[in-house]
């Protein structure tokens, strides 16, 4: 019983891979665009932190002036 589940999960498995291909392709390029700008995230915490500034992680948008904007690095 247990080899007539484990075909047809894989069979569903399979069918699920053919219907959403294009989508899990597209997910790599997702992930590595999050780990990019994870990685720009923390490297400007550290930059921040290396001048001497204390870091606190927030965005701010100067709304309606959307092109200034500000990460928390702020004198101490």
């Amino acid at each position: 019983m247990t080899i007539v589940n484990s075909y047809a999960l894989n069979s569903y498995l399979s069918l699920l891979n053919m219907k959403y291909s294009k989508i899990l392709k597209n997910q790599w390029f997702w992930c590595v665009f999050a780990l990019l700008v994870l990685a720009s995230f923390i490297g400007y915490a550290v930059y921040c932190t290396s001048k001497g500034y204390s870091f606190n992680g927030n965005v701010k948008f100067n709304w309606p002036k959307v092109w200034e904007m500000g990460i928390g690095c702020k004198k101490k």
